[in-house]
């Protein structure tokens, strides 16, 4: 059996981070729409917490694998 493309792990490690930080933004929208009965500052940190996340996470996990060369 042939051993699994790192590049492709990686992909996918970050598609998936990429996808839980969208999550994250989606459900703090709701929130602030009062669509889901939560107080509205949880929505709020919701949404900053997944939109910096959304950008952030996938740099420094890149930057980790260059520097760790992987």
């Amino acid at each position: 059996m042939a051993e699994p493309d790192p590049a492709a792990r990686k992909f996918w490690i970050l598609q998936a981070a990429r996808f839980g930080a969208v999550l994250m933004v989606f459900i703090g929208a709701l929130i602030i729409g009062k669509i889901l009965d939560l107080p509205e500052v949880v929505g709020y940190i919701l949404l900053v917490i997944g939109a910096v996340e959304f950008f952030l996470v996938p740099r420094i996990l890149m930057r980790n694998w260059q520097k760790n060369g992987q």
